[in-house]
């Protein structure tokens, strides 16, 4: 058959077109007629030869067959032949599939001596995935064959950063593109540690069902410990920073044994712990689902559900992502500390008294983006003022229909001028003014602000008349007679941002001086004792007296609200997930640990000083190195990080790297999101 009659007997099977998907493009009838040869077969179909090195899939009908260079079709008489001939032909040819399978997920790597690293993953799940390759790219050596899901890296160089590519392979010896990891090894100088973490504590399984249970642990408070690795029964199944997991798709009354290990940042492994589990039999007893589950709000960081209970059901189990967050009693629940632009997957499970579970009723929902938000003004200024009013002047993004004025926190009024005249204000007194957006969906932003005085003299004078040291002791000698926290902390921010001088060195000693008068066992100017009351876990100042360095810390990626020493505060810029490490701002967290901050805006180095132990810290903006100059020990060393970033004009620092070197602990709670710092 010539290529002008194929195409001719193939246009009325247009539904059932043999389709070859080479790598390069989709062949379709001509393409196909193209492959055969160019002398005539007397209406037959035969030998069309598919190169090997463009065989993927054929597609017939909308199905994908995969197919290679022995695949052929073979004679077909008549000149209107039957597809159900041309797929029954093929499906006789069929051979294994040659696509890759998926790459391996949650790679890392730890060096654990100085020429070796070790490298960890989870296989994937693909029915024809038969083992994994890994890559030393840096020196073009590799490893086959490997059937496990960590693999030791040796005989490389100390003190040199090397990237790994873990590739899957099938059983026809298909390869995935692979997944990297980038890791340096121990330097000579450095000890090598050697040492274990300590073990977890308190392991134990809660929700025992017949597919199912949860284990609930306490993490070691090592410095350096880097996750817990949970095994059943011997198999790895996750390394996790949580503490806690659920096993989910088990046996019905079978005996289980779980343990639990901990490794360090420098690959450790503990011996582990580990408790039996049996989980419970098939029960008859079938627990109903809840009725009319939905979802009723959704936020940035935030999405509530609710429910209705069956008859005699009083308690619900509710899961995020497969993970038990809590049991409610109630009708509805909202979902905190979420991330933006997120899709979260959340169960409603039925709980019996005996603790049996219904199967559970699933929702979806996406987090919305902050990006939707209206964006922020920009070129806030004062324009003007007097003693009795403050005009503030902006620039307006094109996506804002109007603004919301508020002074220190109090809404003051509405405008979609790009001015606005603040009024009914007290002479000579510090004022905290913030603009936030509004778009023409309701969506407002998270605001910008601006401090100014107003003149105490109550004469008209436009901004330029207060410069940045008069405002800074201004503010200091409010502290110095209230010896109130936020007063001081309003210097201590002015200050700070004074260019280095005499003058800013004076008014640092008078920021100490106070400190020290809030803190002492005297009586403050006001004649108020500043000796410490507590209650409960949280300890309060009379007066609100300038406190000594935090102790706890809790905060949440992606929100402002976070808790120091117990108490609730804002932080201008909400802490950041940036590739796997937390973020937060610089001031925030160094200062309340004990550190002085001075930031060098030509080379944006921040060096943080600590004059308690001499110990000095050195960073700098974009640069993976952190130094540690430990003054009194007289004792130097240098470590590699995640770079401080500029995130809306604030620097993020790593947190974990800024609390670990002030002596504070800190752990990940992966169900709440919560990180909690304490020393």
């Amino acid at each position: 058959m010539n290529k002008k009659r194929l195409r001719q007997w193939m246009a009325p099977f247009a539904t059932a077109t043999l389709i070859l998907n080479t790598g390069y493009g989709i062949l379709g009838p001509d393409a196909v007629a193209s492959a055969l040869p160019t002398e005539r077969h007397n209406s037959n179909l035969t030998g069309l030869n598919i190169p090997q090195s463009h065989t993927k899939l054929a597609t017939i009908q909308g199905r994908q067959i995969p197919i290679t260079s022995s695949t052929k079709l073979t004679t077909l008489t008549g000149h209107k032949p039957n597809i159900n001939q041309v797929m029954k032909l093929m499906s006789t040819q069929l051979v294994t599939s040659n696509i890759a399978p998926a790459d391996v997920s949650n790679l890392t790597a730890i060096p654990t001596e100085t020429t070796k690293v070790n490298l960890s993953w989870t296989n994937p799940s693909d029915i024809n995935f038969d083992h994994v390759k890994v890559v030393n790219v840096t020196n073009d050596v590799y490893v086959d064959n490997i059937r496990s899901n960590s693999y030791m890296m040796s005989g490389l160089q100390p003190n040199t950063t090397y990237t790994f590519r873990v590739k899957t392979v099938n059983k026809s010896g298909n390869e995935s593109l692979g997944t990297t990891v980038q890791v340096k090894t121990a330097s000579t100088d450095a000890p090598v540690d050697k040492t274990p973490p300590g073990e977890v504590s308190g392991l134990t399984a809660t929700n025992i069902g017949y597919n199912g249970f949860t284990i609930n642990y306490i993490l070691p408070k090592d410095a350096d410990l880097s996750q817990a690795i949970i095994y059943l029964n011997g198999t790895e199944i996750q390394k996790t920073t949580g503490t806690s997991y659920t096993f989910n798709v088990l046996n019905a009354a079978t005996a289980y044994t779980v343990m639990v290990k901990t490794i360090d940042k420098s690959g450790n492994i503990s011996q582990g712990v580990s408790i039996p589990v049996t989980t419970s039999s098939v029960s008859t007893d079938i627990v109903p689902e809840v009725t009319g589950a939905s979802v009723t709000s959704v936020n940035n960081y935030s999405v509530t559900v609710s429910w209705t209970k069956p008859s005699g059901i009083s308690t619900v189990s509710l899961y995020k992502d497969g993970q038990l967050v809590t049991d409610s009693t109630g009708s509805s629940y909202t979902f905190n500390n979420l991330s933006a632009s997120q899709t979260y997957t959340f169960t409603i499970k039925s709980k019996r008294s005996t603790g049996a579970l219904s199967s559970g009723v699933k929702l979806t929902a996406t987090t919305n983006s902050t990006s939707s938000n209206s964006s922020e003004v920009s070129n806030l200024e004062v324009d003007s003022k007097s003693g009795t009013w403050i005009k503030i002047t902006y620039d307006m993004p094109s996506r804002a229909e109007r603004v919301k004025i508020y002074v220190d926190g109090d809404y003051k009024g509405t405008t979609t001028s790009e001015s606005y005249k603040i009024t009914d204000l007290r002479e000579g007194r510090w004022y905290e003014i913030k603009v936030i957006t509004v778009n023409s969906s309701g969506r407002e932003s998270s605001g910008v602000k601006i401090s100014e005085r107003t003149n105490s003299d109550g004469s008209y004078s436009s901004s330029s008349s207060s410069s940045n040291y008069e405002k800074a002791r201004d503010l200091m000698r409010i502290a110095e007679n209230s010896l109130n926290a936020s007063d001081w902390r309003s210097a201590r921010d002015a200050i700070s941002d004074l260019p280095t001088g005499t003058r800013k060195s004076d008014l640092l000693d008078r920021l100490e001086a106070i400190r020290n008068r809030a803190l002492g066992t005297g009586s403050s100017s006001s004649g108020t004792n500043s000796t410490t009351t507590t209650s409960g876990t949280t300890t309060s100042y009379t007066n609100n007296a300038v406190a000594s360095y935090s102790t706890s810390f809790t905060l949440t990626p992606g929100a402002k609200t976070a808790y120091v020493d117990g108490r609730a505060t804002t932080i201008a810029q909400a802490p950041k997930v940036i590739n796997g490490v937390t973020m937060v701002p610089l001031r925030f967290i160094s200062e309340r640990v004990g550190y002085d901050v001075n930031y060098e805006k030509g080379t944006k180095k921040i060096i943080l000083n600590r004059p308690t132990d001499g110990k000095q810290v050195v960073l700098q903006v974009k640069n993976s190195t952190l130094a540690v100059y430990e003054l009194n020990n007289s004792r130097n060393y240098s470590t590699s990080i995640t770079a401080p970033v500029i995130v809306n004009g604030y620097t993020l620092v790593p947190l974990r790297v800024i609390s670990e070197l002030s002596g504070y602990q800190v752990n990940y709670n992966a169900a709440s999101k919560q990180i909690t710092i304490t020393k």
